[in-house]
């Protein structure tokens, strides 16, 4: 999804016309616990302008940038604030995120921790995995729920994505399918499927079950219009600035915007849960299996 030139928005190339709304803030309500909650089951998401320290997330920023830096990610020269991309660069960092302290310092700990025990209710856990986007020019995400890719564990997970950086429309961001997290069939259906999981018993299991047999990427359509005018709401979004929070759960539809510019957008996805209920084993422990070979499992279909 990006601006286009007479200001309207596009998502994986097709324009949205006008039905792109504004996220609601919740931002108000930030101290009561039963509002956040409420809002949350009523939207699907809450998001939370200027939650977070403006000036740790820039920390956190120069210190990842400084990294792909040296790796050649982003164009000689280029500072922190220009992140100018690097030709060819696809946006993939293993293991960038789980080096960077003032990163780690952000997402785990402080007033991060202290919303979702404040929404759960009780002590919580986060994900190991920490899932940084370094989204090239002109890339984006097509439509999906995150529960195809976590469902292993515990449904009631909640996705952070915090913008490292000021994201206009230009750059890109997140948008989110209004209400679609109230669409049973669609949750029983798609969102009840596993990325990783292939048909043990058919006659392509082998090839499923290889390196090579990744089958699904785990989006829900290419066409993000068309899915809005099936579903019914708008695509909700944003101009966001560091220090930002939109936070969502397992089966909020939304997608990644595409980024319009030579630059390059990061943010950063992170996921939390009740530490009481068991999580998807892909994504914790020192080493994460995360997705591919090492996570597929075979069922009968």
């Amino acid at each position: 999804m990006s601006t286009m030139a007479d200001g309207r928005i596009s998502a994986q190339g097709v324009d949205l016309g006008d039905g792109v709304g504004a996220l609601r803030r919740s931002d108000d309500v930030v101290g009561d616990a039963a509002e956040l909650r409420r809002r949350l089951a009523a939207d699907g998401y809450l998001f939370l302008p200027g939650y977070l320290a403006r000036d740790e997330v820039l920390a956190a920023r120069h210190d990842l940038l400084a990294a792909l830096a040296r790796q050649g990610r982003c164009e000689p020269g280029s500072g922190a604030d220009d992140a100018i991309a690097a030709p060819g660069f696809d946006g993939f960092v293993p293991d960038v995120a789980a080096h960077s302290a003032p990163l780690l310092d952000l997402l785990y700990t402080g007033r991060m921790i202290e919303l979702y025990e404040a929404v759960f209710g009780e002590a919580v856990r986060h994900f190991d995995y920490t899932w940084l986007r370094a989204v090239p020019p002109r890339s984006g995400t097509p439509p999906h729920m995150d529960s195809v890719f976590m469902n292993r564990g515990t449904l009631d997970l909640l996705t952070a994505w915090t913008p490292l950086g000021d994201i206009d429309r230009t750059l890109g961001g997140l948008a989110i399918l209004e209400r679609s997290h109230t669409h049973d069939d669609l949750r029983a259906g798609y969102g009840s499927r596993d990325v990783d999981e292939f048909c043990s018993n058919g006659a392509s299991a082998e090839h499923d079950a290889s390196h090579e047999g990744l089958l699904w990427n785990g989006a829900l359509t290419d066409d993000p219009g068309q899915l809005r005018e099936r579903l019914g709401g708008r695509w909700l979004t944003a101009d966001f600035r560091a220090g930002d929070l939109l936070t969502f759960t397992l089966f909020t539809v939304h997608c990644g915007l595409d980024n319009n510019t030579d630059r390059l957008r990061l943010s950063c996805d992170s996921r939390y849960q009740r530490a009481s209920q068991p999580a998807d084993p892909r994504w914790i422990g020192a080493h994460p299996t995360a997705h591919g070979a090492r996570s597929k499992r075979g069922v009968i279909c």
